[in-house]
């Protein structure tokens, strides 16, 4: 990502309402991807605790999503690994307490043993590759077998703007075209939700606008849609996605800004 875009999220995901509205979707995810009970022996190298299960974020970024979620799993050890060491400075701030490692590494050569973790989450990453089978191949690598992924991506490449070349985004990914990734991956698709998907007829619109703005001007980088609102309008956008939880519990959402899935290692 572009340098000031790390500034921008360490400064605003604790309460910026698309990053609140994400952790409150990926939550029952999360649990259901961590629903076994804790594995004390699973293959791969390097010293673990006992009774406590490993989870990886790749691309973990400022830190706000396992800042999030490790107090909520106190039987889960969190290892985050980013490739920019600025990322990795804002997160141990925000992480340490928690007691989550946090490694500077390639996500297309992870720097955990085969096998090694049980659950992995790669949150608006993947898009970041030129090879994004390979770092889905690496992902069902270092996972133990039967182990599950949670995955997150830019949906819709008619969603292209210019936010996304800020965040130096490779593609925005068709929902098909996101399942036939993972399974040449190797994962079997478990569940796939749409995300953001109230407000995804004025977003396109608003995207479609600053494209058109963008290309009519010199080109320079216009930054992310990320900023801070009123707080009045930062809390009824944040109510927005409590609905979207609540309709996502009964109904089939898989449309969306971005699409959510939930994916498997083959295996015991």
């Amino acid at each position: 990502m572009d340098p000031a875009a790390y500034v921008e999220m360490d400064a605003i995901e604790a309460r910026h309402w698309w990053f609140r509205g994400k952790r409150r979707l990926l939550a029952p995810l999360i649990r259901r991807m961590l629903g076994g009970p804790p594995r004390s022996g699973s293959q791969g190298g390097g010293p673990r605790a006992p009774g406590r299960r490993h989870v990886l974020e790749l691309g973990c970024g400022t830190g706000g999503n396992l800042a999030h979620f490790a107090p909520e799993h106190a039987d889960v050890a969190f290892v985050g690994v980013d490739f920019d060491q600025a990322a990795c400075t804002y997160a141990l701030d925000k992480c340490a307490p928690d007691g989550t490692r946090l490694l500077r590494g390639d996500g297309l050569a992870l720097p955990l043993a085969t096998g090694s973790v049980d659950g992995a989450l790669a949150l608006d990453i993947v898009e970041h590759f030129d090879d994004d089978l390979a770092v889905c191949a690496e992902l069902l690598r270092v996972l133990r077998p039967g182990a599950e992924l949670v995955l997150s991506v830019p949906a819709w490449p008619a969603l292209w703007s210019p936010h996304d070349e800020f965040l130096h985004h490779k593609r925005r990914y068709r929902p098909a075209e996101l399942n036939d990734l993972l399974q040449r991956a190797g994962f079997e698709r478990v569940e796939t939700r749409g995300f953001n998907f109230l407000l995804l007829p004025p977003i396109w619109l608003v995207r479609r606008l600053k494209a058109r703005s963008h290309a009519q001007s010199d080109g320079e980088a216009a930054g992310t849609d990320f900023f801070d609102l009123p707080r009045p309008l930062n809390a009824l956008l944040a109510g927005l996605f409590a609905l979207e939880a609540a309709l996502v519990r009964v109904l089939p959402i898989r449309w969306g800004v971005s699409i959510m899935v939930r994916a498997r290692k083959p295996g015991a």
